[in-house]
């Protein structure tokens, strides 16, 4: 059951604005991992989260005067240059892009204050792009084609491995912020960990198992690393 209530949701003016804002970020979030991630789980539910999706309209409704108070210097900065897109939360097209890494893109919507994270990602299938989220896994809006992570990693991973660099290869590398196994690969001059988009200057072995990963390895020998327990796990688990 979903179920949305707060004790002001009969007022107006700011407070009501601000309730519109928090629940349509919610659903929004929640919606994805029921209609995405978790889809083979909750595939029969589609028309009770489509009602839902009825329901929230009137909050979008709401918002509509705060876009149409907008237009004008949205419009403003689309003539500088600056790219909006539809936000996916409010449905305005409100949401400033921004770089963060090459094809890895954020937006902050001007209306619902949504922060929105993804890749553009080309479906090797169709040839289309579609945005990669956080997670590891890939469907294409156009030909609904699901990529898994390691293909994900192969295709995005600039670092091509030969006979000859073999033993000098850093990547495909482990994960810290989110334990992603060999998840982080060589990007634009970067390390990118394509499940949690994490960004890192660099990647290092760890001085026990050797393995690298994008996270603090300087006592990494005695504490270890996201795949190993280091000196000190290894000789706990000899006295046990």
């Amino acid at each position: 059951m979903v179920h949305f209530f707060h004790e002001a949701d009969r007022t107006s003016g700011p407070k009501i604005e601000a309730i519109a804002r928090e629940q349509l970020r919610a659903w929004y979030d929640l919606h994805k991992l029921l209609t995405m991630h978790w889809a083979p789980i909750f595939s029969d539910y589609e028309k009770h989260f489509a009602l839902i999706e009825k329901k929230l309209n009137g909050h979008r409704e709401f918002l509509r005067a705060k876009y149409d108070d907008l237009v004008p210097s949205i419009n403003i900065e689309k003539s500088k240059g600056i790219q909006f897109r539809f936000c996916g939360s409010c449905s305005f097209e409100a949401a400033r892009v921004s770089t963060i890494l090459g094809s890895l893109l954020e937006s902050d919507c001007l209306v619902c204050r949504y922060h929105d994270k993804w890749f553009d990602y080309c479906c090797p299938d169709c040839s289309i792009t579609s945005p990669l989220r956080e997670g590891g896994e890939f469907i294409c809006w156009s030909c609904n084609a699901t990529i898994d992570e390691k293909e994900i990693v192969e295709q995005i991973n600039e670092f091509i491995i030969t006979p000859d660099n073999y033993f000098e290869a850093r990547v495909p590398a482990h994960c810290s912020e989110c334990e992603g196994y060999h998840s982080v690969v060589q990007y634009k001059d970067q390390y990118l960990c394509v499940v949690c988009f994490c960004v890192t200057e660099d990647v290092a072995a760890c001085s026990w198992c050797g393995e690298f990963g994008n996270g603090d390895m300087e006592d990494s020998n005695l504490g270890g690393c996201t795949v190993c327990a280091g000196s000190i796990g290894n000789q706990m688990s000899k006295d046990d």
